[in-house]
């Protein structure tokens, strides 16, 4: 073989190793489009996400809210209830003291 010969097939090796580069970069410049066009989409479903969160899932806890507001306003205060657990039972010692002289004025007639 030849000089010549030996440049020649270097030179077509070389060709071969250019084009199967070029191919590379094209596979590369494709699938770099794929990841491009997939971030595009994942964008898009994350804004829709926020997008339902902002609407729906805050207009929930606005509701939640307001039901709690109303359950607050309708409970009674704890001194209230205190007060009121006093007051029976002076009542049921006033009702006891009452039957029992209602016992006794029976016996006695």
């Amino acid at each position: 073989m030849t000089n010549e010969e030996k440049i020649l097939a270097i030179l077509e090796k070389h060709g071969e190793l250019l084009t199967q580069m070029q191919a590379d970069i094209s596979g590369l410049k494709s699938g770099q489009a794929q990841m491009q066009a997939k971030q595009d989409r994942m964008e898009e479903n994350l804004h829709m996400v926020k997008a339902y969160l902002e609407l729906d899932v805050e207009k929930r806890f606005d509701a939640v809210n307001e039901g709690i507001d109303a359950i607050l306003e309708k409970l009674v205060p704890e001194d209230r209830v205190e007060r009121l657990e006093d007051d029976v039972v002076v009542l049921k010692t006033a009702v006891k003291a009452l039957a029992r002289d209602v016992a006794e004025l029976k016996k006695a007639q």
